[in-house]
């Protein structure tokens, strides 16, 4: 449950905010009675629908950037935080000594770790029986 709220947090607040502009509105006097009764179940269960698939889809990404990166495939990671590395990380499980430790990438060669949600396995992998 843990994970659920680390990688949907952003899309509940949202939702959240959603639901409560959807109540408002449809609490006040100009908006015809019984709409709130009609249409805030409607966007709750569409909020729900959209943040479980999203969830689902994430957590597949997430099992096959594992698999990739044990087979030896190189991962690409989102780097939002020290942009002085670039905007994204090759991580190569044969350079650095990255390893896959949970739901993170970590390396001693570099000062923070990736979340494997944040990354997708490279497209373009080198071909060395040539």
């Amino acid at each position: 449950m843990e994970q659920f709220f680390i990688l949907e947090g952003g899309l509940l607040i949202v939702s959240a905010f959603m639901l409560a502009v959807t109540a408002f509105t449809t609490t006040r006097s100009f908006i015809p009675k019984g709409s709130f009764k009609k249409i805030f179940p409607g966007v709750f269960i569409v909020l729900a629908i959209v943040i479980a698939l999203h969830y689902d889809q994430t957590v597949d990404r997430m099992v096959l950037v594992k698999k990739a990166f044990e087979d030896g495939k190189i991962i690409v990671c989102d780097n939002k935080g020290d942009l002085t590395l670039g905007h994204s990380i090759l991580v190569d499980k044969s350079r650095y000594g990255w390893q896959a430790t949970g739901y993170y990438f970590v390396s001693s060669e570099y000062p923070r770790n990736f979340h494997i949600s944040r990354c997708v396995v490279h497209i373009v992998q080198n071909d060395n029986s040539q």
